[in-house]
């Protein structure tokens, strides 16, 4: 193999890290193996987790900011990440709540329908959250591209928008598709549509990683000013809080569903998995588990946030 595969090796790091060490990498590994295929898989798993782990901290993921715009900055990517965690839990706990209320006895509708609410509730305020704030950093982002220095943004901002046309057009057709199916097809009676779904949310989860990959690469770069980074840090602190009470008001649903109406968790309404499990259907697994790593996610976030911007430490 040619010297580009060995370079190929170091993508795993920031873009700015391989500018200033990628060729020495490089021609360290040339010098160590005559070629690329000689390269043990050990040593290829370490080169990606470290260059993963490089990616973190310069996007202020790992490590400590040194001065609090710095804090604000890499907690508000912290709260970021982890809400991109729960917009996936959300859409499968969706799925899975497909027309759940009606299988539910009006006896304990209630609890499961104020937790619901909840859950509903939160998440569009916790989307027009992000809007503003994408608003808010959007003129400053505007003001990077018209002066030509966005060429390392160029890549995953291109990546994302690609990637969400590509979800968006599939999402279209399988929802013109379900207009002419029946509800025993639209839940796993028609197996072609099911593939398709599981397409389409692939897609879309690959569509929000990229946004997310994005979000982080133009918060890292762009200059904004001190009230707009405050206004932002503050954003992500309630964008933290609405996360737990939708983590409080799913757990809140599932333990409710459990007592009153255990046949929703078990007989696949919205599932569309069979699953004999009453406490533990794997959809919802799934997305409790992801709703706790974000939260983790925000409230570390939320932490340096919170120190940063608390008596004393304010950004100037």
């Amino acid at each position: 193999m040619s010297e580009g595969a060995f370079e190929r090796m170091v993508r795993w790091y920031p873009a700015q890290w391989r500018s200033r060490y990628g060729d020495e990498m490089a021609a360290l590994l040339e010098d160590t193996y005559a070629t690329a295929s000689d390269v043990p898989i050990r040593h290829r798993l370490g080169l990606a987790r470290a260059g993963l782990a490089e990616q973190a901290r310069a996007a202020g993921l790992i490590g400590s900011a040194q001065g609090p715009e710095e804090r604000v900055r890499a907690g508000s990517v912290l709260v970021l990440c982890g809400w991109a965690l729960f917009l996936v839990a959300l859409a499968i706990f969706g799925k899975f709540t497909d027309n759940w209320f009606a299988g539910t006895p009006r006896s304990g509708r209630w609890v499961a329908s104020s937790s619901f609410d909840a859950v509903t509730v939160g998440a569009a305020v916790g989307c027009a959250i992000v809007l503003l704030a994408t608003l808010c950093a959007l003129p400053t982002f505007g003001s990077l591209v018209r002066s030509g220095d966005w060429k390392v943004l160029r890549r995953p901002v291109l990546r994302a928008v690609t990637s969400a046309a590509i979800a968006a057009v599939l999402l279209a057709g399988a929802l013109a598709w379900a207009h002419h199916l029946n509800r025993h097809d639209r839940n796993g009676g028609l197996p072609v549509y099911s593939a398709l779904f599981v397409v389409v949310a692939l897609a879309a989860v690959v569509a929000l990683m990229f946004a997310t990959a994005a979000a982080v690469s133009v918060a890292r770069r762009i200059d904004l000013p001190a009230l707009t980074l405050r206004a932002l840090g503050l954003m992500a602190l309630g964008l933290s809080g609405l996360m737990a009470l939708i983590f409080v008001g799913f757990v809140t649903w599932w333990a409710s569903e459990s007592v009153h109406a255990p046949g929703v968790l078990s007989s696949g309404i919205g599932n569309g998995i069979p699953f004999t499990s009453i406490t533990l259907p794997p959809m919802l697994l799934a997305a409790g588990l992801l709703m706790f790593g974000g939260l983790v996610l925000a409230l570390g976030g939320s932490v340096r946030i919170a120190r940063a911007i608390g008596p004393g430490h304010a950004t100037t």
